[in-house]
């Protein structure tokens, strides 16, 4: 079966050492910010479960697992299950560690969401939440997420939409010509991948929500501690100049306080592999 390449941007495709490193540095502090991706996971896992009342799994594969918040969630409510953590980041995973039941192993593995150390139709449940963002390709993913799902078995995924921090993205570019902030898919390119790899009852939900920050600086700092700043390969590879700092922050909106406003469109998707799928 071939698949249409589908990148998350030109120039904004980001470098996968890179990613790991950056949120293996993240990981001690990671729980404290990630609020978002905390109320995320829970909105999708509460679509999930009400969506798979029915399903007892075997093996449920958490990909991009982090710190564990998710995986712990699954854990929960399929107890009887055996969950595997994938992760780049080995650090995070030794975090999940930390947070994990000792009564309960957990199983983590580093690797890539791209080529999965997971043998075909080896689990019958694949969550991964906020994490297709740092794939250098989103159809290479779901392919691979295809791959190793059970016929019949359910993928539930969220990742950050084209709106996700269109005011960083605007300010930045009114200051120099790098990219500053990765390029998210749309809806439209999500679905177009997960059609082309076969996924049938496909069901994707948009979500705009916009955080107020004590000025740039904030939101700057947030992001490096989440392990999510600039990671591209077209950013700069020197430190900022102050002027090109100075210009995109005035480029910025901001009240008279000197606050400001993110924006971040969560897309969620719930689909399944056909039973008659190969």
């Amino acid at each position: 079966m071939s698949h249409p390449a589908v990148f998350c941007g030109e120039g904004g495709v980001p470098e996968k050492h890179w990613v790991g490193r950056s949120f293996g540095r993240a990981a001690d502090g990671y729980d404290g910010l990630a609020g978002l991706q905390r109320t995320t996971a829970d909105a999708v896992l509460a679509g999930w479960f009400a969506r798979t009342t029915r399903h007892r799994p075997d093996w449920i594969l958490d990909v991009g697992a982090g710190t564990g918040y998710p995986t712990r969630h699954l854990h929960q409510h399929w107890p009887e299950a055996r969950v595997l953590a994938v992760d780049l980041a080995e650090g995070m995973l030794r975090v999940a560690r930390r947070h994990w039941p000792d009564a309960d192993p957990l199983h983590c593995v580093v690797g890539d969401a791209e080529t999965l150390p997971v043998a075909d139709g080896g689990v019958d449940m694949l969550f991964t939440n906020l994490a297709l963002q740092w794939c250098s390709s989103v159809t290479a993913a779901f392919s691979e997420f295809y791959r190793v799902l059970k016929p019949g078995g359910q993928l539930a995924f969220s990742t950050f939409g084209p709106a996700t921090l269109h005011e960083l993205r605007a300010a930045w570019a009114s200051a120099d010509d790098h990219t500053h902030v990765s390029h998210f898919p749309e809806p439209d390119i999500l679905r177009t991948a997960l059609d082309g790899c076969g996924w049938a009852g496909v069901e994707l939900h948009s979500t705009l929500t916009r955080l107020q920050y004590a000025g740039v600086l904030d939101l700057m700092h947030e992001l490096k501690g989440l392990g999510a700043h600039n990671l591209t390969r077209n950013r700069a590879r020197h430190l900022q100049g102050k002027s090109a700092w100075q210009r995109m922050v005035a480029a910025y909106p901001a009240d008279r306080n000197g606050e400001v406003w993110a924006s971040f469109e969560v897309i969620a998707g719930y689909c399944r592999k056909p039973v008659s799928g190969k």
